[in-house]
């Protein structure tokens, strides 16, 4: 092989900082993203309250202060609305015994347990909605440095296309 009188041109280092979102360098070894200190402390924040939630939703904590205190207002409001607005108007009309109103508060007390299952099945899924909501973050700082890190790239890409065709080809002649 004969030696080339020209040297194929260096890839170009570009550096790309856009303030809010990183900045981003790309070399012939490759591309790097530094990210912001709000970045950092975003993704931080966003780690802790995403793994607590998704614990949350795996393993359910029905015994938690955040469900019985949700169970306890559901089953207020519910007994609340049955008394207020259907036995107390009934009962003081004379269209319904106190016996009967009676019978009809523990046949919804029973009502009410039995629908513990749904009230369940809403803590899950609203467990699955915190884990989401937490996950934003980081999927947008995800987007930011995915995009950071694409202007440096097609930057540079860009520079050494056009160096490249201002350097004369290169001589492969074995003599020399």
């Amino acid at each position: 092989m004969g030696k080339s009188k020209n040297k194929a041109p260096e890839y170009p280092t570009t550096t790309v900082n856009t303030g809010l979102f990183g900045s981003s360098t790309t070399s012939q070894y490759g591309t790097t993203y530094s990210p912001t200190k709000f970045q950092k402390n975003l993704v931080g924040v966003t780690e802790n309250n995403a793994v607590n939630a998704l614990n949350n939703y795996l393993n359910p904590d029905y015994e938690s202060a955040d469900y019985r205190r949700g169970d306890a207002y559901y089953t207020n409001k519910m007994n609340s609305q049955l008394q207020n607005n259907y036995l107390n108007p009934a009962l003081s009309r004379n269209l319904l015994r106190g016996s009967t109103a009676s019978d009809i508060m523990r046949g919804f007390a029973s009502d009410l347990a039995a629908s513990e299952y749904e009230r369940q099945n809403d803590y899950r899924d609203q467990q699955l909605q915190n884990y989401m909501a937490a996950m934003m973050p980081y999927t947008t700082i995800y987007d930011m440095q995915k995009g950071a890190t694409g202007l440096s790239s097609n930057l540079a890409n860009s520079i050494a296309q056009y160096i490249a065709p201002s350097i004369p080809p290169f001589d492969l002649d074995p003599s020399g």
